[in-house]
């Protein structure tokens, strides 16, 4: 799925970026676009660093001038120079027919969503990015333990937005990734963990039982994560569907700060 990108937008690139672009590093050039992400640049950047499995395709191998990054959670991105014969292959592979996995993009991009608003089989939604602001004075408490997440209670861990969600397996998510559980007595009630973990932010990613929401566990376990990731130099990020209005309100109850919005494009 390459194509050649014909309007490679040279102009308005720095002379340097120019000379760059014509190395043959392929490592370089995947570091190059995902640092120019737009979107949740956590995910890209967690596969072009091999924290994280995933796909990088370019438009054009020989002479790239743009990229898509999908993640193993799913999510896929694009960066640089994106015209429609990049995205008509795109459109075809993923979206007209069934990819191996889910494949939902994110994009900030609205000559991405326009192309992609008139065709077969698409659904669009709308997605809150937030930067993180400060902590709380006081750290949030709940009435239960709160551990980290390892080999002991791992397989414990149940629901959709666990590390089983953006990470191969066990092996992987314990030597790459962290998390915290909430646990009444020996039963893991919630989960916070790094759902994207990159070299200078981490993305958070949060499940609660059902028999046990309202109860303060998400906004607990979530500034437990912030401080975590804080003390390891890195930036809290957090996202979601703009539908969930409880992950909203857990994300700014721990001190996150609503920055962008972006568009969802999925298969139906």
């Amino acid at each position: 799925m390459h194509t050649k990108n014909q309007n490679n937008n040279l102009a308005e690139m720095k002379p340097e970026e120019n000379n760059f672009l014509e190395t043959k590093d392929i490592r370089q050039l995947q570091m190059y676009f995902a640092e120019r992400c737009e979107s949740n640049r956590v995910y890209p950047m967690s596969i072009a660093e091999g924290t994280q499995d995933g796909d990088i395709l370019f438009d054009d191998p020989a002479d790239p001038r743009a990229a898509l990054f999908w993640h193993y959670a799913g999510f896929a991105f694009l960066s640089g120079s994106i015209n429609r014969d990049f995205l008509q292959p795109i459109y075809q592979n993923y979206f007209a027919a069934e990819p191996k996995r889910r494949f939902v993009l994110i994009t900030d991009d609205d000559k991405v969503a326009d192309f992609f608003a008139d065709k077969v089989n698409i659904g669009m939604d709308k997605r809150v990015e937030y930067r993180f602001g400060s902590l709380l004075t006081d750290q949030p408490r709940c009435g239960y333990e709160i551990v980290r997440i390892s080999s002991d209670n791992y397989d414990k861990l149940h629901g959709r937005i666990i590390p089983a969600f953006s990470w191969t397996g066990k092996e992987q998510y314990l030597q790459n990734g962290f998390g915290f559980a909430a646990l009444d007595k020996d039963k893991v009630i919630a989960a916070a963990f790094s759902a994207a973990v990159s070299s200078r932010e981490v993305d958070i990613g949060i499940e609660t039982d059902e028999a046990y929401r309202h109860q303060g566990l998400a906004k607990a376990l979530a500034d437990r994560m912030c401080r975590e990731i804080l003390a390891m130099g890195k930036k809290p990020v957090w996202a979601h569907s703009v539908s969930n209005e409880g992950s909203g309100h857990t994300a700014i109850g721990v001190g996150f700060v609503e920055e962008k919005i972006h568009t969802v494009i999925f298969r139906k």
